[in-house]
Parts: C-alpha cells; structure tokens; sequence
C-alpha cells in the first residue's frame, strides 16, 4: 500500500502544480454544420501538432485552449468526409471557424450506411465502435449479437433462448460492465439462482436489452478511464437513441424469432421526446405452446439543451417472459419459468461554467420484480420431513406417496445510483490538460419475499434440505468509489497524450482510517474491500500516420449479494422411522435432526486484475490496421469451494429425553461456500485492418484476428471421491493439488462489403476462419493426496516426503489415458451472407444467410472414452433470416 499511496499522492501534487502554473492562451472556436447547414453533434475536431481534441456539442460548436503558433485540424464525423484547414493563433487572440463537411454516406431507406475515412485512433485505450447501421445490417435481436462484430467472437444464430452475458478477452460474465446512457446496469442485488437460465451470481442478461434503439456501442477491451469501475475485463458502453427523426416500424422474422419495433422522436416546445417500443418472442420448442423467450421493452426519453444547460431525462420498461412449459408424457414433469419486469428512471445533466470548464451528473433508479418458478415430481416412500429452523431433533411428518414439488423465488431488487464529475481544461505549455474528478455512490437491495413452497411438500429430496427464507432481511449492498484523472496533450519532439488517473473503491465502507493514508491499512474499511485501481495510457504519434500506445492499470469487482450471502445449509437426517398404518398418523413415528451450516461470507472481498497492453496503429494510404498485445492478471476471483462435515445417525434409548442419545452411524456430506481462491491468466494478440471505400467496385474489405492464450485455476486443495482405507482403517475424502486449464484460440475473420450507392444496396460477404482451438488441463499426472478428511470430523495433511508412502496408495487419483488428452481441434470455416437493399425513401429489406453452405462437421472428443466415443458438431446450423422496415408516411 506504500507505493499506492505515493502514487495517489503523487498525482494530487501534479494536478495542483499544474493548476498553479497555468496561464491564459489563444482561443479557437467554431462550428461543424452539413452542407443544408445542421449541425453535426459529436464531430471530432483533432489538432495534428499536439494531439488535442475535442467534440462538438449539439449545436455543432466546440472551442479549444492553444498556445500561439501555426496548427493544422482535423475536423471528422463519420459517414462525411475529413476536413483539413490550417490556422495561425497569436497571442491572447480568439479565432472563430465555420467548417461545412459533405456527406459520404449511403442511405438505404433509414439506414446510414459509412465508410472510415481515418484510421487512427484519437484515444489511447483499446475499444471497438460499433453503430446503428451495422447493428441493423446484421439484423440483431439483443446486446448480445452486437458482440460478434468484436474481433475474438464467433458467430451465433440470433435467439433469445438462453441467458446470454458477455465476455471480453476472454475473461467472465461477471466482471463486464454494461453501461446504458451513462448509468451501469447492476446485477448485485439479483438473487434468483438455480432455477432454469436465471442470472444471480453472474453477468448481466443482455437478452432485455433490444438492439432496435441503440446508435452505438463502444466496447472497451483495453485500460478504461478512471471514471469506470467495479469491473474487471472490460465495459460496454451502449448510447441509445435520443434524436428527433422519422416514425419508423420494423418487422424481422428469423425461424426461431419474431420481433416488431416501432420508434421515433419528434420537438415539442424546447424539448426532444424520442420513444421506442419492442415486442420480441422467441420460441425454445415449437410442439409445445408458450415454451420460449418472450421480451416487451419500451423507452421514452426527452432531452433539452440550452447554451449552458444540457438534460435528459429516460424511462424504461421491460417484461420478459423466460417459460420451460411441462412437456406432455414426461414422467418427471418438470417445468419453470422466470418472469420479470424492470422499470428503471435514469437522468444525465450537464452545465457548462465556461468553454472549458464543466459539471457532469447521471443518476438512476431501478427496480425489478422477479419471480421464478420451479417444479418437479418428487417420488419417495415413506418421507420424512422438518420445518425446524434451528439445530435439533423434533418428530417428523411422514408424507406418503408422490406429489408434485414447488418453489417459488421472488425478488424485489432495487439499483440505485448517483454519480458526479467536474472536467476542468488549462494549458501549461506546451501541454494542454483535461481534469476531471468525481465520486460515484450505488446502493443495492432486494426486498423480496425470497424461497417460498409449502414445507409438507418440499421441492426436493435427501438429507441437504430447503427452508423458507426472505429476502428482506438481508443488508443493502452499498459501494462509493471517489476518481481523479488528468488527459495531457502536447508534444514532447512527437505529438503525445498521456492519461494519468486513479480510481478508489470501497465495497460495503464502514469507516473512515487515517492511518490507511500513511500505507498501514486501507483508508476507507469495507466489509468486502477497498481496491486502489492507478490506470495509465500513453500515445505517440511517430510519423504522420504511424501511432504507439501504451497502457497499465488495475480494475476490481465487487462481489454479488448472491455470493456473499448465498444462505444456511440445512441438513435433515432421519434417526428412526417406524410407518405402521400409511392410513393412520397415530401409529406412525419419526424422529428427525436437523443440523446447519452457514454458507454466508460476509467478507468475501471484491477481486481485481492487472492489464498490460502495447499497439501499434498505422494508415497507408487507403489502408489501416493496428496491431495490439495484452496481458491481463487476475487473482482472488470468486470460487464456490466444497466443504466436507460429517453427520451423525443417532438413536433415543430414553425417548422422548433427547439429551441422551447414541450415535449408530456416521455420514459424509458437504457444502458449498464462496471464497476468493480463483486466479486467471490471458496473454494475447490483436489485429484489425480496414480499407477506405475502393472506388469503381464500391467495396470495403476488412480483416481482424485475435489470438488468445488464457490458463485459470484456483489455488487450495480440491476434493476426491469417498473411499474406504484399509490402512488407515477408516473411509476418508481425499484432497489432491490444483489443476490448471487452459485454452487457445485463434480467430480469423474476412468481411467483403459492397455499398453501392447506384443500386440502393449493401452486401457483406462474411467469412470466418477458426484456425487453432486448443484446450485441456495441467497437473493432472501429479496423482498423489496431500491430505484428507476423516470420518472422525477431522482433517489430517500429509507432509510432502510421506504423500508416495503405500499407507496412502488408495488416496491417490487415476485417470484413464484418454483423460489426459488435449482437445485440438481442426481447422474450421463459417461462411455467411449479409443484404440490405433500399426499396423507396424511408424503406429497406434486409436479408441474412448464416452457414450458407450448411458446413457443420463431427467432431470426435478425445477425452470420451474410446469405446463410447462422443462427438459435437461445429458451426451454427444454416439458418436465415429477413426484415424490413419503413418510415410512416413516407412512401
């Protein structure tokens, strides 16, 4: 903590210094318009000299702090052409420019269709863009099929079948961050687990959010900015609509989806209201009626912005029906459903003190109101059952025969979120500043009614039981992380940007100590830690076009509600049981006890990971690519780790005195908690060339590849199987060293694009290539125990220079050869086919063809055993689907 806080301290004093020594400057101003004169919002204006830049706001304007002397900008946005212009500032002089930019896009119907004029990034973290006309082209149906577009995905047939989270560079669910219009989704409070595709304890389900209202989404692979945290891999940042434009009605039909979409925005006094209203089913089993996914989301925004004022105000909606219908003649008779709504308020407020000085605010409130449903046939003789909620031994009730058990578990979960930042800029010279900082404050809660079935008919069977448990009575999850973070231009021999910044964040704070400011312990104490996060990114540009980036930082997640509280383990062994007359109650006896297990860990602290990355970006001409290596280190992940107890079989020779007892027989059992124990390492390579619109064919071709190498493991003993040991005379579980596994990927894909503006059309020839898909696990020739749990209760290791000894020889593990074989799988090509094509102003058709060639070939898993060989097809089935959409009163 030493050398975290010199840094921290560090930092403050350079941001001070810098304040101090700034100075007034030359003032350059101005305004982006198209060629009728409107004003293009969000256009990037780029000072080649220094690296500095900035964007429009929605009237087009903008205004940049330089030093005296000769610039050259950049003015772009995309679908227009780059703009170029030199000018000469004085000193203390203010200059005003009007730049028009002709437009290079193509539409089809509402569809924008643009070509990348620039390829070099403007700052310095590693992300993808990708926008509302790729999104529509490729005709996905949630969040999660815009991911496909990101080098390293595979390509998926769209459907909401299952729960989709996102993943990036390989990392987990959980530690992504989904941004929506500046508010983070959070998926701390959700406490459904185990019942059909419910996602407690995991990443968000991208399934609720359509893709229909989003005009772009950034994913950041790389060290995002010190404003973002609790994550750990990386975040999407999603913006929705919010724009006056055309009514618009939208219909797709893919065979295992329908979906309608209906959006637009109009003024109304000062204000901009946008809406937008979906209705997605998506069918799981076509013999069975309402077996599937069905998503009713709708949005309304109003947006106002005056000179130094801008608001805007959102509301959504969403229901979502995920049903698992009872299948006719299924002798088990299982079902479930979850079925959800969300209504959630979000604001973003800006004001602007000055051209270079601003305040920022985004807040939230959600709520969601969960409840899912589980059944089954529970089929038993003779059951006994207890609703002791404490340890002991009481009578039993005996319940006869068959019946159908049910829960329910119901949740309340409420997100509320603030988060406020000042953004100051100056000039020391020859660097021009950009400070910001903040504090960010989450509270999360579930109110629920929680795990609810009628204890005479529990929904499952065997000595671990199930209780009725709230909810409510949990604590609220709260998190506040405070940031700072200074983006310096300027030109040290070469143009550069260094972006120095640091997050603090404290999950579940308790107090406030001192002495965490002097390195001896954590400043704020938080139930479930305090994570310095410090994240550097650096850029130079070497030649004209030819640009370095450099990047280190740490990120940290908060542990899920579902983890830190997961609930007791019940244990219901029966003693005796004696059923004389099923008919009559009164001759029947059973005495049961019951023993508990706390599966809690109240601090179960957040977990963090180190990023390292290099790239090199390059334009030749009409050609770009960039090229980018990462390392990214992660440790103390969350890990569900199974704990052995052993449970004793007990007579009353004195019944009913309990206190007197024997004990006639012992059980293993065990259980489950979360510890931090978890450890992950991904080390790769990733490159992505794109060329500008060729002229004459009207064709774009691009390329990108992502090789991936990642090895995952935790760090204690693992459990075996129970066994009985002659030479230690008793039955024992084993404990054995921990594997590692590991993965390689290398994916290729290929993307031909014709947009020909004669022909109203756009076809993308998709082709992806898997070259290398490697997995398998380490440690596994490494047989012996080193250690094991006992039937006396007791756990005894074994020192290393005993654990080969013959006392042992029965502890040790086996595995079959074909065990330890590595899956390395052949080369493997994917070839789809994207079109859309206008048919009259404010119309378009779109049409895909996934695996046109239907090439999916067995694969023979090496680690099945020889002579029950398993195979698993590869690629996606061919599959197709169509859309078509049209503004209303346009024909």
């Amino acid at each position: 903590m030493n050398k975290t806080h010199q840094f921290l301290l560090l930092t403050v004093f350079l941001f001070v210094a810098q304040i101090v020594a700034s100075e007034k400057n030359s003032v350059f101003s101005g305004r982006v318009t198209d060629e009728q004169g409107n004003p293009l919002p969000y256009a990037n204006v780029f000072v080649q000299e220094n690296y500095l830049g900035t964007a429009t706001d929605l009237k087009g304007k903008f205004s940049l702090r330089l030093p005296p002397g000769k610039y050259t900008l950049i003015v772009s946005y995309i679908g227009y052409k780059t703009k170029k212009e030199t000018i000469e500032l004085k000193k203390n002089e203010k200059i005003f420019r009007h730049f028009t930019l002709k437009s290079s896009a193509i539409q089809l119907g509402e569809i924008t269709v643009t070509a990348e004029d620039e390829f070099i990034p403007r700052t310095p973290e590693t992300k993808s863009v990708i926008r509302s006309a790729e999104i529509e082209h490729i005709q996905a149906s949630s969040l999660n099929d815009v991911l496909q577009l990101v080098p390293g995905e595979k390509t998926e047939n769209p459907n909401l079948h299952y729960s989709a989270e996102a993943t990036i560079r390989g990392g987990n669910s959980i530690g992504t961050k989904v941004i929506m219009d500046g508010v983070p989704l959070s998926n701390n409070a959700n406490l459904q687990t185990g019942i059909g595709t419910a996602s407690g304890a995991s990443g968000i389900d991208l399934r609720a959010i359509p893709a229909e209202n989003i005009r772009e989404v950034e994913v950041i692979r790389g060290i995002p900015s010190a404003r973002h945290g609790d994550l750990v891999d990386g975040i999407l940042l999603v913006n929705t609509r919010s724009a006056k434009s055309p009514f618009r009605l939208k219909f797709k039909y893919n065979p295992h989806l329908y979906e309608t979409n209906f959006s637009g925005g109009t003024d109304w006094k000062n204000w901009i209201i946008s809406g937008n209203f979906n209705l997605a089913y998506s069918e799981r089993d076509i013999r069975i009626t309402g077996d599937g996914y069905t998503r009713l989301s709708a949005q309304l925004s109003a947006a106002r912005e005056s000179e130094k004022f801008r608001t805007r105000n959102q509301l959504f909606f969403t229901r979502a029906f995920d049903e698992s219908k009872e299948k006719p003649g299924y002798a088990l008779r299982e079902a479930w459903y979850n079925r959800d709504y969300n209504l959630k308020f979000s604001g973003n407020y800006f004001y602007k003190f000055s051209d270079f000085s601003r305040l920022n605010a985004n807040y939230s409130v959600s709520f969601t109101r969960q409840n899912s449903y589980l059944q089954q046939l529970i089929s038993r003789d003779n059951l006994v059952l207890s609703d002791r909620l404490d340890e002991g031994t009481q009578e039993g009730y005996i319940v006869f025969g068959s019946y159908v058990g049910k829960k329910w578990l119901k949740g309340e979960m409420w997100n509320l979120f603030a988060d406020i930042y000042y953004q100051h800029q100056w000039t020391t010279q020859p660097f021009f500043h950009t400070f910001l900082a903040g504090i960010t404050w989450r509270d999360d809660f579930n109110r629920g009614k929680g795990v609810v079935f009628d204890p005479l008919y529990p929904p499952i069977l065997g000595t671990q039981a199930i209780r009725i448990r709230r909810y409510d009575e949990l604590p609220a999850y709260n998190t506040v992380s405070f940031y700072a973070e200074d983006k310096i231009n300027g030109r040290i021999i070469k143009p550069v940007t260094l972006q120095l910044g640091f997050r603090y964040e404290a999950y579940r704070p308790e107090s406030v100590d001192f002495a965490g400011l002097f390195g001896k312990t954590d400043f704020v104490q938080s139930r479930n830690g305090s994570f310095f996060n410090p994240r550097i990114n650096f850029s130079m540009q070497l030649f004209s076009q030819t640009q370095i980036r450099a990047g280190y930082g740490t990120t940290s997640k908060s542990p899920p509600m579902a983890m830190i509280f997961p609930g007791p383990e019940y244990f219901d062994v029966v003693d005796t049981v004696s059923v004389v007359d099923p008919t009559d109650p009164a001759q029947n006896f059973s005495l049961i006890s019951t023993y508990i297990r706390d599966r809690n860990n109240a601090n179960l602290r957040g977990y963090q990971q180190e990023k390292y990355e290099v790239s090199l970006d390059q334009q030749i001409s009409a050609v770009g690519f960039s090229i980018t290596g990462f390392y990214n280190h992660t440790t103390g992940m969350f890990r569900s780790m199974t704990i052995p107890i052993i449970l004793p079989q007990k007579s009353f020779p004195d019944y009913p005195d309990l206190s007197e007892y024997v004990v006639r027989n012992f059980m293993f059992e065990d259980y489950n908690s979360y510890i931090n124990d978890g450890w992950m390492k991904v080390k790769g390579v990733e490159f992505s060339l794109r060329t500008k619109r060729l002229p004459v064919i009207q064709t774009v071709f691009s390329f990108d590849a992502a090789y991936r190498d990642k090895k995952s493991g935790w760090t204690k003993e693992t459990l075996g199987i129970k066994r009985y040991s002659p030479e230690l005379d008793m039955s024992v579980i084993p404990f054995y060293k921990p594997q590692e596994n590991y993965r390689k990927n290398l994916l290729l894909n290929y993307r031909f694009e014709i947009q020909a503006r004669s022909l109203g059309i756009w076809v993308t020839l998709h082709i992806q290539q898997e070259l290398m898909n490697i997995d398998g696990r380490n440690g596994m020739t490494d047989t012996l125990a080193i250690g094991y749990f006992a039937e006396d209760g007791n756990t005894y290791w074994i020192s290393e220079a005993e654990q080969a000894d013959s006392r042992y020889a029965r502890l040790r593990r086996s595995y079959q050869p074909y065990q330890l074989l590595e899956e390395d799988r052949p080369n493997l090509w994917l070839f789809n086919l994207k079109v859309t094509k206008s048919l009259w102003k404010g119309a378009e058709v779109s049409f895909y063809v996934n695996n046109f060639f239907n090439y999916r070939p067995f694969y023979r898993l090496k680690r099945t055993h020889p002579n029950y060989p398993s195979y698993t097809r590869r690629n996606p089935e061919l599959f197709f689907g169509v859309e078509m959409s049209t503004s209303l009163g346009v024909f």
